[in-house]
């Protein structure tokens, strides 16, 4: 039976699904091949069958929540977004300044420079990072002001 529920319960609800899908799946995959003489720990064809069932019910659970979303999708995606540039930023080679490196039992001497420096990269993650907070709370105002049916568990 569908019942009403906000987004942010939906999506723990397609979270506790998805856990328990990989879970099924996990066990068929375990204990579908084994030697005649080893006895299995679950009926694999009904693990299989409730494996279907969880697929289907997630698949209606995220086509729900997509087309809930649809007002503010160009937010998730910027935040999508945003967060990828956040990790890039903070994985950019900054390192700048004189160093001394051995090769072969040679000393080289080098003076590396960069473009973008360090101060700029943590300048730039801030304001990142301010603007993915602001669309984080946004999306959890949605999430849990906006309601979509589903099936829930008994």
């Amino acid at each position: 039976m569908k019942t009403k529920v906000t987004i942010a319960r939906a999506l723990k609800e397609k979270n506790r699904v998805a856990g328990r899908l990989a879970k099924a799946r996990d066990l068929v995959n375990k204990e579908n091949s084994k030697d005649k003489k080893v006895p299995r720990g679950i009926n694999v064809s009904e693990t299989y069958a409730l494996a279907k069932v969880l697929r289907d019910r997630l698949i209606a659970i995220k086509s729900a929540i997509a087309e809930a979303n649809e007002p503010i999708v160009s937010k998730i995606i910027e935040l999508d977004e945003i967060k990828s540039e956040i990790a890039y930023l903070n994985g950019l080679n900054v390192k700048e300044g004189k160093f001394i490196e051995t090769n072969y039992g040679s000393r080289i001497e080098l003076e590396i420079d960069v473009i973008i420096s360090k101060q700029e990269v943590l300048d730039a993650v801030a304001a990142l990072q301010a603007r993915a907070d602001q669309l984080q709370d946004e999306l959890d105002e949605f999430n849990a002001s906006t309601r979509i049916e589903i099936e829930l568990d008994d």
